[in-house]
């Protein structure tokens, strides 16, 4: 394959790299590149390209996945190595890689972000590009994760320091940029009573808003139907995939999934999701009481979370397998919560600024006029 460079004084361009599990890497790359102050062309690398469908914010290149049919991933993960997950004998990892390189020798990007993984890091940096690494909550002191923070030229945390787990090292402190708590939601003025209107709620019980992000599998309609028959006072809209499209329980609604959520949200007495960072944001966003119920992630992300968000009086969080018989001791504790503390930590960090800092970091102060792909590359003079 040739390595043509671009012709013309073209903006160096950003790319990224876009996790496929779970909507919250995809959200999160759509408002760093949104937010983007000059003109970077922008370029998505991802095996999931139905979360950028009718977007028009820059180019996707659609990756093979790096899993095979008949082939259980968990045979190729490594522990305590400095590669998380590299299996061999797959020709979809090498076309995948190949695409990221080409791509990188080609257009000698200003900054690739990844979000998220630690061999993709590793990957473009030995490409020669500069990498920002987002970086999620967890106790993240193996191989892979160390020689990708020593790597990265920078790390983003999409959160605010205010957030940072207590047994994160100085040094990793160091090179991070904290995004802030921020959400698609965060420009909404929607109030309870508009929000309980536009979903047609008029039940004088307590509304409690059930989400399931789909990072997450099926939940079963039955469980939520035994919670709500524990507590009557209650009615429970259900978000997100579940086993069953309807319930005969007169205090359960099963909503499914629905591309906005805010007025669900902001309608709603109490939240009930996981510890995910999207979850998290968009609840902060509606100024929710929230219940959290951190789901199994690599590194204990979701639990170093919420224990973080719980001292700030914003959540609490339990077991994912809590019995029904005990959500009334819950749902009634959930009043102690002081869910004013969300504005308190959405404006410790402003997501805008940080994206700004970011930009000033590979395009220089003078944002209007960033750095050019006009230059030198393998040897090569700009007239050859």
């Amino acid at each position: 394959m040739s390595l043509n460079r671009y012709a013309g004084p073209e903006l160096a361009p950003v790319g990224f790299y876009v996790h496929h599990h779970g909507s919250g890497h995809a959200t999160r790359c759509k408002q760093i590149a949104a937010l983007w102050p000059d003109a970077s062309p922008i370029h998505i690398f991802t095996s999931a390209p139905h979360y950028f469908a009718e977007w028009q914010g820059g180019t996707v290149h659609e990756l093979p996945m790096d899993t095979e049919e008949g082939r259980d991933p968990s045979r190729d993960m490594l522990e305590r190595k400095v590669l998380h997950y590299a299996p061999t004998g797959l020709r979809a990892v090498s076309e995948r890689m190949a695409t990221i390189a080409n791509w990188i020798a080609q257009s000698d990007p200003k900054v690739f972000i990844v979000d998220l993984s630690c061999e993709i890091a590793l990957f473009a940096r030995l490409c020669g590009a500069k990498v920002a690494l987002v970086r999620l909550n967890g106790f993240r002191r193996d191989p892979a994760h160390v020689a990708a923070f020593q790597l990265a030229d920078v790390l983003l945390a999409p959160f605010p320091g205010c957030l940072e787990d207590e047994h994160t090292q100085d040094w990793v402190r160091e090179k991070t940029i904290y995004l802030g708590m921020f959400s698609r939601y965060d420009a909404r003025k929607d109030t309870k009573a508009d929000s309980r209107k536009r979903i047609g709620y008029q039940d004088s019980r307590k509304l409690v808003t059930v989400v399931n992000g789909s990072g997450g599998g099926v939940r079963a309609l039955a469980y939520w139907e035994q919670v709500a028959r524990l507590n009557p006072d209650y009615h429970f809209q259900l978000l997100g995939q579940l086993d069953r499209e309807a319930s005969t329980e007169d205090n359960v609604s099963v909503v499914g999934y629905v591309s906005d959520t805010f007025p669900y949200l902001k309608a709603a007495d109490l939240i009930i999701g996981s510890g995910g960072t999207n979850t998290m944001s968009e609840v902060g966003a509606a100024n929710g009481r929230f219940i959290s119920l951190p789901e199994p992630r690599p590194f204990y992300e979701q639990v170093y979370k919420m224990q973080a968000l719980e001292k700030l009086g914003l959540t609490r969080a339990i077991q994912l397998d809590v019995s029904p018989s005990e959500w009334a001791k819950w749902l009634r504790r959930a009043g102690d919560l002081q869910p004013s503390r969300w504005r308190r930590v959405r404006n410790s960090t402003k997501f805008s600024n940080a994206v700004m800092a970011l930009a000033r970091r590979y395009s220089g102060e003078g944002i209007s006029t960033p750095a050019s792909v006009n230059q030198f590359l393998f040897g090569m003079p700009e007239d050859s």
